[in-house]
């Protein structure tokens, strides 16, 4: 391995023909208010310090590892705090503008951008995915008369979408609002700009692209700074060789980033469960990074990218069921995001490869899928049991499959999970325990009603004949047969509920129970015929009939609609 490292001041390293580039494995900017405040009160600290020392405070910035290029550096590690240092240079050549010293404007600009011969001049750093650097970089480097505040930055140049555009935006506004408002006069600005200058880097510079990924593995060997997905794409672009299946493997990994942003950004969560069903569980000692990297064939990292590409594009249908185009599953996944449970991701993935490599079924799929959601149903939504519970075991099963995609590991995972299921006096006592009101604090609120709308829209779904009526949020409210109470709890109860269109819903108000049976007879919906066919002939509705009804219906939900 061959490089140079040496200590060398920011305004040498910015200086002269220098340029940067932001390489495949680097990150997006992802520094915020926390990092910016941390750095200015580094500055200012050593402002203190020089004002009552009176001689120059070293400040040592950490390391930048730069590949060196004929015309630029590849920035291999140190791309947020560079991209921060541009933006406070940047900052401050905007605050000179509007102080009117030109001439500490240009002393200031030579650091953000470079000449080429006596009229052109580029941008010292360069970011694709960040545009938004150049157009801020540029817009000052322009000394102008007569500068407002509004016109720092045209706007109408600037991405309005992704964080790091955002991002690098919040930080130029973030140094220059300070610097306008507590800054008095060009002297002390240009002590604040001398010590940005003079602050100290490791310099870490390597003519070899592969030496500078060992560079930066090493550095952050601990997971410093950086997450695993970070470090799995540096790995993954130093043996994606050639050159032409580097950009294949950046333009794969900018798909699975985009899919992540589909899942809420979750991306440290998908490698988790990725390398959970393929490999063992990540610990807090064993990370996804060292799991991967100690179980992956470095002659096979572009199958590890196309494995991580399809498993993200299954990942988005935790997220939004609608995108999976068998129906079944995406009821089946539709409860899972319901409950918001995450536990049997691993197995579900597991279970999805194998059925894109055409070793099990899609009614092999649908079966295990209804077996999970009704063992859900009972073991979590009803029970509320602790995941610890199974939680090895669902690993070991998620392996399994993986390992072994037939129809008898699927069948095993029946077999394995069975014993943890509740007794139908477990369940019936739990689930006695669940209930919606929009009155009584202890059911009150949106998840409740949520939970309960899912279980009679099941309920309804499951004593229907045809789909013709598809129970929709949106078209069907809960009623409450005996009017809501804010102290009586039997309200609340199933028994005691139903689901009606909302026109017909909207009409009940604190309607007597025979008012109400009688718009009742206006749904088409079964669980209402049912009601009226067997409570219809009832002249009040009781505690006692509440009692029983809840009863019929979760001998119902156990023994028919949620049956394991």
């Amino acid at each position: 391995m061959s490089f140079d490292a040496h200590e060398e001041k920011i305004r040498k390293i910015f200086a002269g023909d220098a340029k940067f580039e932001i390489p495949r494995n680097q990150r997006k900017y992802v520094w915020k208010e926390k990092q910016w405040k941390e750095l200015l009160g580094d500055i200012l600290y050593i402002r203190r310090k020089q004002l009552v020392e009176k001689n120059e405070i070293n400040h040592f910035l950490g390391t930048f590892v730069l590949q060196e290029n004929e015309n630029y550096y590849e920035i291999i590690d140190g791309q947020q705090r560079i991209t921060t240092l541009l933006l406070i240079l940047s900052a401050i050549c905007a605050v000179f503008n509007e102080m009117e010293s030109e001439e500490e404007h240009g002393q200031t600009r030579q650091y953000i951008v470079g000449n080429i011969g006596l009229k052109s001049q580029y941008c010292r750093m360069k970011n694709n995915s960040i545009p938004n650097i150049g157009v801020i970089i540029e817009s000052v480097a322009e000394y102008r008369n007569n500068l407002i505040s509004k016109s720092i930055i045209d706007t109408t140049l600037l991405e309005r979408t992704g964080d790091g555009n955002k991002g690098v935006v919040s930080c130029f506004y973030y140094f220059y609002n300070y610097l306008k408002d507590n800054v008095e006069g060009i002297e002390e600005l240009v002590a604040f700009r001398n010590i940005v200058l003079d602050m100290k880097v490791i310099h870490i510079a390597s003519e070899d692209e592969l030496d500078c990924y060992d560079i930066f593995e090493i550095l952050n060997a601990r997971g410093v700074d950086l997450e695993d997905g970070e470090l799995l794409k540096n790995y993954i672009f130093k043996y994606a060789q050639p050159k032409y299946s580097i950009d294949r493997a950046k333009e794969i990994w900018n798909k699975i980033e985009k899919n992540m942003e589909e899942c809420n950004g979750n991306m440290e969560q998908f490698l988790v469960h990725f390398v959970t069903y393929r490999f063992y569980k990540p610990t807090k000692d064993e990370g996804v990074f060292k799991i991967i990297k100690a179980n992956t064939d470095k002659e096979k990292v572009d199958e590890l990218l196309d494995a991580l590409l399809g498993a993200s594009e299954k990942y988005i249908w935790f997220y939004h069921p609608k995108q999976c185009k068998n129906k079944k599953l995406c009821e089946i996944l539709e409860f899972f995001r319901l409950i918001n449970h995450r536990q049997f991701r691993p197995l579900f993935m597991s279970i999805f490869e194998a059925y894109d490599k055409e070793k099990i079924s899609e009614n092999n799929i649908n079966k295990i899928g209804t077996f999970l959601t009704n063992f859900s149903f009972g073991f979590t939504f009803v029970m509320g049991n602790n995941s610890n519970i199974i939680d090895s075991k669902i690993h070991l099963l998620s392996q399994n499959v993986y390992k072994n995609p037939t129809k008898e590991s699927l069948e095993k995972i029946k077999t394995e999970l069975m014993p943890y299921y509740p007794s139908y006096k477990e369940f019936k006592y739990s689930f006695l325990n669940i209930g919606f009101s929009n009155k009584n604090k202890k059911y009150k609120n949106s998840n409740n009603r949520k939970r309960m709308f899912y279980v009679l829209k099941t309920i309804e779904e499951c004593k229907q004949e045809t789909n013709e009526l598809v129970c929709n949020i949106s078209e069907c409210n809960i009623e409450h047969i005996m009017n809501d109470s804010e102290t009586n709890e039997v309200t609340s109860k199933i028994g005691n509920l139903l689901l009606l269109s909302e026109h017909i819903n909207n009409n009940m108000g604190n309607a007597s129970f025979n008012e109400k049976k009688e718009k009742m007879k206006r749904s088409k919906l079964q669980t209402v015929q049912n009601f009226l066919k067997y409570y219809g002939s009832k002249e009040e509705w009781t505690e006692e009939l509440i009692g029983e009804r809840t009863e019929a219906l979760i001998s119902l939900a156990y023994n028919e609609v949620w049956k394991v």
